[in-house]
């Protein structure tokens, strides 16, 4: 065979297989292509289904900072009327001995009526002090004078004698009162449990290890505890003192609304505060607690305790602790370009980012936000798939 025919030949043999090898590409393309879309499907539902339980999470944990105000509220009413009763006690051993200083005189004038004016004064002495009778009618001076005497014996004696009915009517009312607030406080408490453990269900659905957390909280040495407990908190509080942080925020704090921004400008300026107050990397953090304060400035409040803005701040705490964080000149605890950097600042310094439990109890004082936060931070993280930092438990 001609060196041309041979050439004729190997090039239709490549020819061939070249089609073949094409249409076998384009089909391995085809299937990669599916193979990739199907797991991307699958990657959005998963980071839906993410979402879900961080949504979760957030409205349980929103559930809860009520309840919890609600306790405090009611713990603290409880302990006023204790301390209130505990006071009439006292002035009521006061007035008692005061009833029997005025008895012991009213019926020292009687016996000198009776030493003085024989039956015949102390029968006008008792006349006199009931209203019946008249010391004009008395001749004798000395006896006119012992009368007049009696009679202010016995009105100190009826004055110290329904002072002394009132006071006892008093605690009577305090204890009632009291026994209510007591019965109060333990329906709130119970009601908190409940939702603690709603929480605690929901937090278990993102994976946070639970036992290990609350391990790790019952480690948290007393004196720690107490000593942030010293400290006033950023948010929470009692329900009993919202009027007094309306007040704060009306007279001395800037309380003004400002227009809202999107959620990709609440990412930026979470990851630029927590760069500016040395947790770059722990960004979530900051946005989990922007997401279970406020929705990321969906409910600016106030809340039950008077906390307002993106960050739920208490004006009490803005007072000391707000951040000009855009430079305009004020700090606008409504303002996220203020209060997300104030909310970072306060968390360094709780103990961020070396101590992320003692952070954030610093921030709310409940175990219960400790937990939320962090189950929030742990999901966000996740969306990132940030594999950096975490996974976020207590003392991660």
């Amino acid at each position: 065979m001609r060196l041309s025919a041979i050439l004729s030949v190997f090039a239709i043999f490549l020819f061939v297989f070249g089609v073949a090898d094409a249409q076998e590409g384009a089909v391995a393309n085809q299937y990669g292509s599916d193979a990739l879309a199907d797991a991307e499907g699958r990657l959005e539902e998963q980071n839906a289904e993410l979402e879900r339980k961080i949504d979760e999470v957030a409205a349980v944990g929103g559930n809860l900072e009520e309840s919890q105000s609600l306790v405090d509220g009611a713990g603290g009413r409880a302990e006023e009327l204790r301390e209130e009763t505990a006071n009439l006690g006292r002035d009521l051993a006061q007035r008692r001995a005061a009833h029997e200083a005025a008895k012991a005189s009213y019926e020292e004038s009687v016996r000198d009526a009776y030493k003085n004016g024989g039956l015949k004064g102390m029968d006008f002495v008792l006349e006199s002090f009931l209203g019946s009778g008249g010391v004009g009618s008395a001749s004798d001076p000395a006896l006119a004078r012992i009368l007049f005497g009696g009679r202010d014996a016995l009105r100190e004696y009826r004055e110290a004698e329904q002072t002394l009915e009132d006071t006892m009517r008093q605690i009577s009312e305090k204890n009632n009162a009291y026994d209510n607030a007591v019965e109060d406080e333990a329906a709130r408490a119970e009601e908190l449990r409940q939702r603690e453990a709603a929480l605690d269900a929901a937090v278990e659905e993102l994976q946070i290890e639970r036992d290990t957390s609350a391990g790790q909280l019952r480690e948290i040495q007393d004196a720690e505890r107490a000593r942030i407990l010293e400290t006033a908190p950023a948010t929470g509080g009692a329900a009993g003192q919202r009027g007094y942080e309306l007040r704060l925020a009306r007279e001395r704090i800037v309380a003004e609304e400002v227009e809202p921004i999107p959620y990709r400008r609440y990412v930026e300026l979470y990851k630029q505060s927590a760069r500016q107050y040395g947790f770059a990397a722990d960004w979530h953090i900051l946005a989990a607690v922007g997401k279970v304060e406020s929705n990321h400035g969906q409910n600016m409040g106030p809340s039950t305790a008077g906390a307002m803005g993106p960050m739920q701040f208490l004006p009490s705490t803005w007072e000391t602790s707000g951040v000009d964080g855009n430079g305009d000149g004020v700090a606008n605890v409504m303002d996220p370009e203020d209060a997300i950097p104030a909310a970072a600042k306060y968390l360094q310094t709780g103990g961020a980012p070396a101590d992320w439990y003692a952070a954030l109890y610093s921030y709310n004082h409940a175990d219960w936000y400790v937990r939320k936060v962090l189950a929030v931070a742990e999901g966000y993280r996740r969306l990132a798939g940030d594999e950096t930092v975490g996974p976020y438990t207590v003392g991660g």
